[in-house]
């Protein structure tokens, strides 16, 4: 009698598990244009409505568009896009909230598989010339990307962060020295906010 119990028991928790798994993609969007960010200690964030991210137990490393940023060297866009991507995984892999982190496109599928993806909307290493002679914040670097969270099947965003480092105010040969050290520096920063977030969402579901 009590093994029929437990049985009863362990069949409705895993019925309320799938429900709310299902209520939060039903909940979800899929238009990017449609998130709406929020001030946050990790940056600027989104999180859509019921995300349990416990449900999933991969990850793949997605695309990150450049699309209409300025050339700013041979290369330059790739290498800091390439260079985020790497430190997601990486950051990712470290926390060991999922089970598999990859960037092999071919797993993008599956109901227990998740996306990052995103856009790079600022990578530019400003002006050495005015950070030198006028200072105050002038001709400052500055990285800026949106990065999302969707279910592989179904694309629906599930989170979002959002966040735009610039270089100081610093004039003089230090602050003409800053550019692409920064842009370095930033990515760096952006991605380990990123994946903060994505652990505390994990975690505490919020």
């Amino acid at each position: 009698m009590r093994a029929k119990r437990w049985v009863v028991l362990v069949s409705i928790l895993l019925i309320f598990g799938t429900t709310g798994l299902t209520r939060a993609q039903e909940g979800a969007i899929t238009d990017k244009s449609q998130v709406t960010f929020q001030k946050d200690a990790t940056g600027f964030t989104y999180l859509g409505p019921g995300v349990n991210l416990k449900g999933y137990d991969t990850i793949v490393i997605g695309s990150f568009a450049t699309a209409g940023l300025p050339d700013i060297g041979p290369g330059k866009l790739e290498e800091y896009r390439e260079t985020y991507r790497v430190q997601l995984r990486t950051k990712l892999t470290a926390t060991g909230i999922f089970k598999e982190v990859t960037d092999d496109q071919s797993k993008v599928s599956g109901p227990n598989t998740l996306v990052i993806w995103g856009d790079i909307l600022a990578m530019h290493p400003g002006s050495s010339a005015a950070r030198f002679w006028v200072g105050m914040g002038a001709g400052k670097a500055v990285a800026e990307i949106k990065t999302y969270v969707s279910t592989a099947d179904e694309k629906k965003i599930l989170l979002g962060h959002h966040l735009r480092p610039t270089s100081g105010a610093r004039g003089g040969a230090l602050g003409a020295r800053e550019g692409y050290a920064f842009l370095s520096q930033g990515v760096d920063r952006i991605s380990t906010f990123c994946v903060e977030y994505i652990k505390r969402v994990h975690q505490t579901g919020r």
